[in-house]
């Protein structure tokens, strides 16, 4: 990894700094955006159901979205516009339901059911 791609990795997860637009920026967004609502959600809810026992599907799924939508606005932290942050929040949003929905049944209904 370049020292300037090292960098800019750095600022990404360094919570008291400004994620401004670039083409790195982005990538690290959407890689945050996609692996929180397809791995990082499942697997924290997994950990949870472990010890609360299984929840209804509507708490999961609110749960769920979320855990993703903390992942994206307090952690990834991107700038963006008002119209923007509702698309990107819809996009990732569904997506982690989706994802939840299978998780649910697949997973859960299968160790807990």
């Amino acid at each position: 990894m370049s020292d300037n791609a090292a960098v800019k990795l750095a600022t990404g997860l360094d919570p008291r700094k400004r994620i401004y637009r670039s083409r790195f920026n982005e990538y690290f967004l959407f890689i945050a955006s996609a692996s929180g609502a397809a791995l990082q959600v499942p697997i924290v809810m997994l950990i949870v159901t472990a010890f609360t026992g299984m929840l209804d599907l509507g708490t999961y799924l609110a749960a769920s979205v979320l855990i993703e939508l903390f992942i994206i606005f307090a952690l990834a932290r991107p700038q963006m516009k008002p119209k923007e942050r509702v698309g990107w929040a819809l996009l990732w949003g569904s997506a982690t339901a989706v994802f939840g929905v299978c998780f649910y049944y697949l997973v859960l209904g299968n160790i807990f059911g």
